[in-house]
């Protein structure tokens, strides 16, 4: 294998598409070596045929789009060259590049954790041989999988399955990108997200066609036909079924906003996905918290016995039903006491670059609509809880946490983000505000 990489990356054609490998796209082992241990793709390779290449390179090409950025490559095509095999090279290229960025633009929306989550699948497959193979021959699906099992590929193998048309039970012409977001296990099922996504669309505040039916019609987007910043992007199509779903709601009457523009709608999916991410760590988190002993518990240590019920539908007057992203309860002996139950409600939101006045105002909005949403008192509408409160579906919530998604989301100044929250708890009692 080295010496048939040494031939072709030395041919008159190769040349100059082996040395951008290796300079531009700072991968040591270009796209001439293979992470799975097998010859077929190098031998596809050889014979032109990218898109099978594609599928049996996966864990090396997704190494080298991490550092392609288009930059360095267009640099590259547009310098002047006159040998045949110097354009042949400029042209594979192009193409090359032109493929993997599309493959890796669908896999971070899939993500949705931004490049950050790219580098993360890069270090499991870059970690295990079989986690390469595993990615090499499943292609996307595997690449998702792996990254929700943190690269063990034996957890992988059995959530490939929740990735694939159809395996959800979401209908047919709904499926999309939304598929990549069922997570059962946490609660995120296909009716959930489909609620959840529904909610915030309702309150997202991006940019919006009228409810004119005339309007939406001249501005109906086509499925192949994308404006040229949504190329490229799997959300498109899942725009397209939105939009037109949102028409024929105008066109009954049972609109009450225009649908979203495509430049107000992506931000608001790519939020989305980051803030369902977030939760199942959390929920994770939880679990794994309810197991210690109270005494050593982060998060449940006013619990004896602590039930974690999640995406609990919750009906309140004014907000109507909602989903409360955890529902907590005391299952111990309450020795006639009410019963404990508290709510978490989680959040994805940049609060990184805000001035001091701007962030306290946002976190005493996020609490405020917290606590109307999923505190004081609630109307349990999930029939397996009824038994723990069998005198009444309406109980009493103690407290709110509301957690933030930290990191490079949290503003920078300790100081001031301590007295944004003190401030915000002092505004909002029965909220308590987090940052994890």
């Amino acid at each position: 294998m080295e010496w048939e990489a040494a031939r072709q990356h030395y041919s008159a054609g190769n040349m100059l598409l082996g040395s951008v490998d290796h300079a531009t796209f700072g991968v040591p082992l270009g796209f001439y070596y293979l992470a799975a241990g097998t010859g077929h793709g190098l031998s596809s390779l050889s014979r032109g045929e990218y898109e099978q290449a594609m599928r049996e390179l996966t864990p090396v090409a997704l190494l080298a789009t991490l550092y392609v950025g288009g930059k360095g490559v267009r640099t590259v095509y547009e310098a002047r060259g006159g040998a045949a095999g110097l354009q042949r090279g400029l042209e594979a290229v192009r193409g090359r590049v032109s493929l993997l960025a599309e493959r890796t633009r669908e896999l971070r929306t899939r993500l949705g954790t931004g490049e950050e989550g790219l580098r993360e699948l890069a270090r499991y497959i870059q970690a295990s041989r079989e986690a390469g193979r595993f990615v090499a021959v499943g292609g996307m699906d595997a690449a998702l999988a792996l990254y929700e099992a943190r690269g063990e590929v034996a957890k992988a193998r059995p959530l490939m399955s929740k990735a694939r048309p159809g395996a959800t039970g979401a209908p047919p012409g709904r499926q999309g990108t939304l598929a990549s977001l069922v997570d059962e296990g946490v609660g995120h099922t296909p009716a959930v997200v489909e609620a959840k996504l529904a909610a915030a669309e309702q309150e997202a505040t991006g940019p919006r066609l009228p409810t004119d039916v005339r309007v939406l019609q001249q501005h109906r987007p086509a499925l192949d036909a994308p404006p040229p910043e949504a190329r490229g992007n799997p959300r498109w199509r899942e725009y397209v079924d939105y939009y037109d779903k949102r028409l024929g709601e105008v066109k009954k009457g049972e609109a009450s906003k225009g649908p979203l523009k495509w430049e107000g709608y992506e931000p608001l999916r790519r939020w989305f996905a980051r803030g369902l991410a977030f939760e199942r760590d959390m929920v994770k988190r939880l679990r794994e918290d309810a197991l210690k002993p109270r005494a050593e518990r982060r998060f449940l240590g006013d619990f004896d016995n602590p039930r974690i019920e999640t995406q609990v539908g919750v009906r309140k007057p004014g907000p109507g039903l909602r989903y409360a992203d955890v529902l907590v309860i005391e299952e111990g002996e309450v020795g006639g006491q009410p019963r404990r139950v508290e709510t978490f409600s989680f959040k994805s939101r940049d609060l990184s670059g805000l001035k001091y006045e701007v962030l306290e105002a946002q976190m005493i909005e996020d609490a405020r609509e917290a606590l109307r949403k999923y505190g004081e008192r609630l109307d349990i509408r999930r029939d397996s809880l009824q038994s723990i409160f069998p005198e009444n579906s309406e109980v009493l919530v103690q407290r709110v946490r509301l957690v933030y998604e930290g990191g490079e989301l949290m503003p920078k100044n300790d100081k001031l983000l301590k007295r944004a929250v003190d401030e915000t708890e002092a505004a909002v009692p029965g909220v308590e505000v987090l940052f994890q």
